[in-house]
């Protein structure tokens, strides 16, 4: 049933009574404001997320050259270290210089 308080509107009592085309009208201007919505949040967050990774994968690359200088240092030193060693267990164990050789890291772990 329905009724009419103002001419240019109509109530309607049950959701049946109400015409289809208009019930197409409010779902379609419902999915479409829902589209929009998601368009704008995805422009929005995926321009966000370009420039972030963007930053993130130049920082990425510094450090990655950083680390790879620290590590190349640390593996020379070891270098250093293990020719240390090798001439000390080359000549005469018990020399002090040997033996400091082969005592002066065990103060450090």
């Amino acid at each position: 049933m329905t009724r009419q308080e103002y001419t240019q509107f109509t109530l309607y009592d049950a959701e049946t009574a109400i015409p289809r085309y208009q019930r197409a009208w409010v779902w379609g201007t419902a999915a479409l404001a829902i589209l929009c919505c998601g368009v704008a949040t995805g422009w929005l967050l995926g321009s966000l997320a370009t420039t972030h990774f963007r930053v993130g994968a130049d920082r990425g690359a510094v450090d990655k050259a950083a680390l790879l200088a620290r590590q190349e240092e640390t593996n020379e030193q070891l270098r250093e270290r293990i020719a240390g060693l090798e001439q000390a267990l080359a000549g005469n164990v018990c020399d002090p210089s040997a033996l400091k050789a082969l005592t002066s890291d065990v103060g450090n772990r």
